[in-house]
């Protein structure tokens, strides 16, 4: 009897620690991610329970994993297994995780604390670098792949933590959680200073993707209130109101304070849309294209190397920001559609099931996959070990339906 007490804290231990760790240290720590997936994997003593939904797309994932790989070797490009451990070896490991996950219902409000604090501890601690970069003081940086984590111009800020990705799945997460009412352990007013903080460090980001979540996020709850109960329906138009009028003030009164704050902002967006501003895009897309249009069927392969040219960055790569294009040069239509379909089917069954079923939870997970598949498009976040798992969440919760 201990020993079993004793395994099953194990186990939930190693999945919340692995999950929070995928958070908080993007593309480092692997030798403990690793330690804590062998662990899941050894004490999951039950047969994998996953439904026939859940299985169709795990197959799907490995079949594009292996034609993106094979093709690479094919057509003997620099590194083929570029994307073989995220669309083939991991999804393996995260079956153990869905069937335990749908199996065990005290682990979700476990993981939604984990989650909030893991949000929070990101939270807190980019703003701090951000203060001291205010006051002149330079810090470590502490995260892989970044050189200077937040930059100061004239009239706007720039954050590059990697970070800031996870925030693109939590912060959705978490706000439809607060206005829903939602009680998972955490008090209220812990719930209200993270909104503001979150918001304001989505802004200081500089970064579009993240700084569209300071208007959408409000939006979302509106237009999946049907999951909420009818009191929090009545009060949630209220909630979201004082909110934005709070919002407001403040950016009436920074704009006071500092005169043309909000015009540097505005300009972020725009650039977007000027091939004069983002010369990088506009010449990845060019470049794809014509990539796409030499293979349209079957693509180039994993680990293809592209040119990107004028008015580019003029260099050789397998990296790059434009996400669906370059699934669509490596692995084609075929490819493509493969992917796509997992992603997609994922996010509308979510939702579905959500309404059906008025689980906030769930519509709150569809949602923050939403937001990631939109950030994907310029910004390749559903392509790592440490940035699928929103992708697995949703598959997690629509398991848990079907199987039990």
């Amino acid at each position: 009897m201990f020993l079993t007490i004793q395994k099953k804290t194990l186990l939930s231990f190693s999945t919340l620690l692995l999950l929070s760790l995928m958070m908080v240290f993007i593309a480092q720590l692997y030798i403990v991610k690793i330690l804590c997936m062998i662990a899941i994997g050894v004490l999951m003593s039950k047969k994998i329970r996953v439904s026939k939904f859940v299985l169709l797309n795990f197959i799907l994932i490995l079949v594009y994993g292996v034609l993106g790989t094979g093709l690479g070797i094919i057509y003997q490009n620099p590194n083929p297994f570029q994307f073989l451990g995220v669309f083939f070896f991991w999804p393996i490991f995260w079956l153990f995780f869905i069937s335990y996950f749908s199996t065990s219902p005290n682990l979700l409000e476990r993981y939604l604390k984990v989650l909030f604090i893991s949000h929070t501890v990101i939270v807190l601690f980019d703003l701090f670098y951000a203060v001291a970069a205010f006051n002149g003081i330079k810090l470590p940086n502490p995260f892989y792949g970044t050189e200077t984590g937040f930059s100061i111009y004239e009239n706007s800020t720039r954050m590059t933590f990697i970070n800031l990705n996870t925030l693109t799945f939590s912060t959705p997460i978490l706000f439809i959680l607060f206005f829903s009412q939602y009680k998972f352990g955490i008090n209220k007013i812990y719930q209200v200073i993270n909104v503001i903080l979150t918001i304001i460090l989505l802004i200081l980001s500089g970064r579009r993707s993240v700084m569209l979540m300071c208007v959408s996020v409000f939006i979302m709850p509106l237009l999946f209130s049907s999951c909420f109960s009818k009191e929090v329906r009545r009060t949630t138009g209220k909630v979201v109101l004082v909110l934005l009028v709070i919002v407001f003030i403040g950016a009436y009164y920074v704009e006071n304070a500092y005169p043309g704050f909000w015009e540097g902002y505005y300009q972020v967006f725009l650039k977007a849309f000027d091939s004069s501003e983002e010369p990088i895009k506009f010449a990845q897309a060019k470049m794809f294209i014509n990539a796409i249009f030499e293979k349209p069927f079957l693509g180039h392969g994993f680990g293809a190397i592209f040119f990107e040219p004028l008015p580019g960055r003029m260099i050789y790569s397998s990296y790059f920001e434009l996400s669906y294009h370059q699934k669509l040069a490596t692995t084609g239509i075929v490819g493509f559609t493969l992917i796509m379909f997992v992603f997609l089917s994922t996010l509308w069954y979510s939702f579905y099931l959500s309404k059906r079923n008025k689980d906030v939870t769930l519509v709150a997970f569809a949602v923050g996959l939403l937001f990631m598949l939109v950030a994907d498009a310029t910004n390749p976040v559903l392509c790592s070990f440490d940035l699928m798992w929103p992708l697995y969440l949703c598959l997690a919760k629509i398991n848990s339906y079907q199987i039990n």
